[in-house]
């Protein structure tokens, strides 16, 4: 049977922090369920096309999509499930993300009466000035109110983000951020390093000298970060993600392993691979993409899209850099299969990869007699300045 993971972009947020540089509009008031209704549209379309029989994982993101109300959660998720060919398979993850200003009781409960059966929440840090200075929407209070009525209700897993090196916190403020964190017992944690994006409000504070901002600083908590979660039983299996009991993020594997998906909504893009693969972004303009969607009979020529054709070089230079990005690394039957007419390694991984041992490559044998090979503990940290070197 046909599958693939199915991301849904729901771009509304009630206020844009000022790290991000992800689509999203600011929206007080209630999401149309126009917009609802163009994304069932478009995943039935897309289902039809590529004769998809279920989906693998479904993934709703943002922006915020727990600026849905609870009955919207409900219908969105019917609308999900039902969408591709078989609507008896139950996806083997089915996450969206929620931000603690618009978590409630009744949405956990939408969600997980519904089929939702992971929560992503983005605290990102329970501290009260670094909140403050990257203008997030809410504050610790309302963060602690959130992981608490989580706690008390929430039926499925738990994934939960936070960001090293925010401003106007020292290393031992982080830690203690993140020690609360941890004590709420997620599956899942999600530690990324903050990134100042050009063109967004956090990156014109700190050039006009607004805020401070220390990289090495930024890099430091991180890695005090990572070894926190490690002495508390996180296995990382990513750059940036941590998981307890083999909770990995099922779709974003989906993404980093170069597996189909569609991505449906505002700004989204999706990937079908193969030996002429190409990706699709979807138009910024909510007006112009719920004007298509809510047609009829969509003619595939008209979608309000842009779509890339790359070559298999390409692909298999992607192939090395979000493999590489994984503890469980590449594998050299799959690169050999995939990449045997790519001149001049055809098909060898090991030899491609050659250039960049010396920052430490592993080797795992594996019973079927093939091997994958990653990057060690340290190699990692240098991940971008070794895809340079490939």
């Amino acid at each position: 049977m046909n599958s693939a993971a199915l991301y849904v972009h729901i771009p509304f947020c009630l206020k844009k922090c000022s790290y991000c540089d992800f689509f999203s509009v600011e929206n007080s008031g209630r999401i149309d369920n126009l917009y609802l209704e163009c994304l069932k549209n478009e995943a039935v379309f897309y289902a039809e096309k590529y004769k998809i029989d279920f989906w693998r994982t479904i993934y709703i993101g943002g922006g915020t999509p727990s600026l849905l109300s609870a009955s919207q959660i409900e219908k969105l998720a019917i609308y999900l499930k039902n969408s591709c060919l078989c609507k008896n398979i139950t996806p083997l993850e089915f996450t969206i993300e929620m931000n603690p200003e618009s978590v409630s009781k009744e949405k956990l409960d939408s969600a997980w009466k519904n089929g939702i059966t992971r929560l992503s929440l983005g605290i990102q840090s329970l501290n009260e000035n670094a909140l403050r200075a990257v203008e997030r929407h809410c504050n610790v209070e309302t963060a602690i109110s959130a992981l608490e009525t989580v706690k008390s209700c929430w039926k499925g897993e738990l994934s939960l983000d936070a960001i090293a090196g925010l401003p106007c916190q020292s290393e031992k403020e982080f830690l203690l951020s993140l020690e609360k964190i941890i004590s709420y017992n997620p599956g899942h944690i999600s530690l990324y390093t903050l990134t100042v994006e050009e063109k967004t409000p956090l990156a014109r504070n700190i050039s006009s000298g607004k805020i401070n901002f220390d990289f090495d600083e930024a890099d430091s908590q991180w890695l005090s970060g990572r070894d926190l979660l490690l002495k508390n039983g996180f296995f990382q299996y990513e750059v940036s993600n941590f998981c307890q009991n083999g909770k990995k993020s099922i779709h974003n594997s989906s993404y980093w392993a170069q597996k189909d998906y569609v991505g449906i909504g505002c700004s989204a893009c999706g990937t079908f691979y193969g030996n002429k693969s190409f990706r699709w972004t979807n138009t910024e303009n909510i007006l112009e993409y719920e004007n298509f969607w809510s047609k009829p009979f969509p003619l595939e020529s008209e979608i309000p899209r842009s779509i890339e054709e790359f070559s298999l070089e390409t692909r298999e230079f992607e192939f090395l850099m979000m493999g590489l990005r994984t503890f469980e690394g590449l594998n050299s039957a799959r690169y050999r299969k995939n990449f045997r007419f790519v001149e001049p390694w055809n098909g060898d991984l090991e030899k491609r990869l050659e250039p960049v041992r010396e920052f430490g490559v592993k080797t795992t044998e594996n019973p079927d007699g093939s091997k994958n090979f990653s990057l060690t503990e340290d190699a990692i940290l240098f991940l971008n300045k070794i895809l340079l070197e490939l």
